[in-house]
This record gives C-alpha cells, sequence and structure tokens, in this order.
C-alpha cells in the first residue's frame, strides 16, 4: 500500500507539471485605493489574493495563463456575487518575455465630472 501512495503522489505531480503553462505570467496585485477598505480578488471565479488592504501590495505574485481571464474584487467580507467592487477582463498577452511581470492595480479615478470611482489598471514591469 505504502507504494501506490508514493506511485499516486509522483502521478500527481507529473500531471501538474505537464498542465502548467510555459506561458504562465507572474501577476501581483496592489490596492491603491484607501476608499476601498480590504479586499479580496478573483480571478476566474477563484479567490487568488485576499484579505488585500487599502494602499498595500501583495508581495507575491500568482501565475496565470495567456488570454483572457474575468476579475472580480469584492469586500474581503462579503462572498463573490454579492457587492462586487468591480468587474473586468484582462488579458495576458500570449508572448511574454520570460522576465515580465504584470500588476493589477486597483486605483481611485476622477472622472471629467470630478467624481471619483474606483478603476483598475494593468501594468507592465520588467523583473531583474
Amino acid at each position: 500500500m505504502p507504494h501506490l501512495k508514493a506511485l499516486m503522489l509522483s502521478a500527481l505531480i507529473a500531471t501538474t507539471a505537464l498542465f502548467t503553462s510555459a506561458s504562465a505570467t507572474p501577476v501581483y496585485f496592489s490596492n491603491d485605493s484607501g476608499q476601498s477598505g480590504v479586499v479580496d480578488v478573483y480571478v476566474d471565479g477563484q479567490l487568488v489574493f485576499d484579505n488585500v488592504f487599502a494602499d498595500d501590495s501583495m508581495m507575491f505574485p500568482r501565475e496565470l495563463s495567456a488570454g483572457q481571464h474575468n476579475v472580480v474584487v469584492t469586500p474581503n467580507y462579503l462572498p463573490l456575487g454579492e457587492q462586487d467592487i468591480l468587474r473586468t477582463t484582462l488579458t495576458v498577452p500570449e508572448e511574454t518575455a520570460g522576465n515580465t511581470a504584470y500588476t493589477i492595480n486597483l486605483a481611485t479615478e476622477t472622472d471629467d465630472l470630478g467624481v471619483e470611482g474606483l478603476t483598475l489598471t494593468w501594468n507592465t514591469s520588467q523583473i531583474d
């Protein structure tokens, strides 16, 4: 029986390595908006960053595959879909340099009428 467990663990690791996309890109999240409070960030329905305080950035990235992703920012104390702060679609480019990372930035923006609101921006940075 111990050999079966070891075999299954090896198969799991091999499968994970096989399906990890070679075009996965590191993505960070930064909450530069004081008005948002503490937030959670979902990508394609999965919680990827949780309890991100206002004016704080995540130190560790999450890997996203190339293509379109639905990004939802929620208050940290509410489930997805209840009172979402922002919903948008972001596209991770197919061809990214090996040393490129992206940051999803939640920020306060003032429109032409002087009304403040929240926005998500997508920034590119180089990793040394």
